[in-house]
């Protein structure tokens, strides 16, 4: 049979995108000191997260389909489907996270909007990573139960054992981890695209208080409103895509027993709900161009730390590496100076005005 195999190929294609795409996430993130504000924290997180879904989840599968069999014995099999909706789950509460962090910087308080990481916020990243766990756990504790499907080759929710209250509870639970979360996103995001707009109308405001023309053009690119429209909608495209497919599967199955969800589209709903690993690092992090040039710097100093090994070890030259690989560079703390203080001084309400559109073009960019 071929499309098992194809399936298991999907799988391992998104181990060889999604691992490094994580992975380069969390490097640039951790050496970045730029990068250590709540925004890119949640975004560092999130990597982290996807990395170990693609690895405790994805991972086993491939074999597993490939083969027609499960590999990896019956521990292993109960653990999968655990990682998978536990991973499933944080993944949507760091989603809301991020989208809340942007409403908050551009919509609910730009003038007074801190990302500095607080105990408070340390907090709130730990629960992110806590809340799951009981949700994950209730078939193990009578609330459904994980049984292994000889037609999928893994373990998973065992949705013909589940009596009508055990029905009940899942069908609420899929509600609450999928509508309820998509409506908020939803919700967050459009805010943020309104006040592109606003801020988008607003731009020959702003010239009268004393802006040079090549400002204004430059503000106005950065915040236009086509931009902002297209970040909202592969945003909420690509959440609904990777997670709505499943979601109506696991309904079919629970609630329409007179038809019976063929094998190949329960592999294929499943195979598209591991694509939001691949995703995520693209949508929230290397799509934009503030990280894209993090990346560059951070491979550039990289590069010069390998130079400076190899003319060691070759007795070549004495070089004196920057400790600091993770610190921003001068001219890079200079421009952040320059655009603070562009922001900060002048007329109360010229400096309120150009804090909103820069905060707004950071977020965004």
């Amino acid at each position: 049979m071929v499309f098992p195999q194809v399936i298991a190929g999907f799988h391992a294609l998104f181990n060889v995108i999604g691992l490094p795409g994580n992975l380069l996430v969390i490097v640039t993130i951790a050496l970045e000191r730029r990068f250590h504000v709540m925004r890119y924290i949640l975004l560092a997180s999130l990597a982290v997260s996807d990395f170990l879904f693609l690895i405790l989840a994805n991972s086993f599968r491939i074999a597993s389909i490939a083969q027609e069999r499960w590999l990896y014995g019956q521990t292993m099999c109960y653990l999968n489907p655990f990682f998978a909706r536990y991973f499933y789950l944080n993944t949507i509460l760091h989603l809301i996270a991020v989208s809340y962090e942007r409403y908050n910087a551009i919509v609910k308080s730009p003038l007074t909007y801190d990302g500095t990481i607080t105990k408070a916020r340390v907090v709130f990243i730990s629960l992110i990573w806590i809340v799951p766990i009981p949700f994950s756990i209730s078939p193990f504790l009578g609330w459904g139960k994980y049984v292994y499907n000889p037609e999928l080759f893994f373990c998973e929710q065992g949705w013909s054992l589940q009596n009508d209250s055990v029905a009940v509870t899942i069908t609420s639970l899929a509600v609450i981890t999928f509508v309820v979360p998509f409506l908020v996103i939803v919700f967050l995001n459009y805010r943020v695209f309104k006040t592109a707009k606003i801020l988008q109308r607003n731009t020959a405001q702003v010239g009268s208080l004393a802006v040079s023309a090549s400002q204004l053009q430059h503000m106005s690119r950065k915040i236009s409103e086509r931009k902002a429209a297209v970040d909202v909608s592969i945003i909420i495209a690509a959440f609904a895509l990777c997670f709505l497919p499943t979601w109506i599967t696991g309904l079919c199955r629970q609630y329409v027993k007179s038809t019976t969800v063929p094998a190949e589209a329960i592999l294929t709903t499943s195979c598209i709900f591991f694509v939001s690993s691949l995703c995520n690092p693209i949508i929230y992090s290397i799509r934009k161009r503030d990280f894209r040039t993090g990346v560059k710097n951070v491979l550039r100093r990289l590069g010069r730390v390998c130079e400076g090994s190899n003319d060691i070890n070759n007795n070549n030259t004495r070089i004196t590496c920057d400790s600091r690989i993770g610190g921003t560079d001068r001219s890079e703390a200079l421009a952040i100076q320059h655009h603070n203080e562009a922001g900060l001084y002048g007329s109360t309400e010229r400096g309120n005005v150009q804090v909103v559109l820069l905060r707004f073009k950071v977020v965004t960019e």
